[in-house]
């Protein structure tokens, strides 16, 4: 049976975290899992023009910076948990069920 993972990610800035959904065949590790949230979360944070503490350049001065700078967090999070309806069910973004979109993956998974 395959394994319908949500990804949790956030940038570290207030109201910016999102939510991912996919299925991974049965024998997907857990590191393999985390691996994946971690890239998750840096390309979601990266949408935002947001990098990890260590991308930020030397000369980089955050009272210099203007509203169109990239930012810089050391909050960049992501993490896995396995489908659970009645914990997850609400947090597709733009709304519409989290069940609905997983029967919609397993289709395209299994063919």
């Amino acid at each position: 049976m395959p394994r319908l993972i949500v990804f949790s990610l956030d940038t570290g800035y207030c109201g910016t975290g999102s939510h991912e959904f996919e299925v991974f065949p049965d024998d997907v590790t857990e590191a393999e899992l985390d691996d994946e949230a971690w890239e998750r979360a840096l390309n979601h944070a990266e949408s935002y023009g947001i990098y990890t503490y260590e991308e930020m350049p030397e000369d980089y001065n955050e009272e210099e910076a203007d509203w169109n700078s990239d930012a810089y967090s050391g909050n960049i999070e992501g993490y896995w948990e396995d489908f659970d309806p009645e914990k997850h069910d609400g947090l597709v973004p733009g709304g519409g069920s989290a069940t609905d979109l997983f029967e919609r993956l397993l289709k395209k998974f299994n063919e």
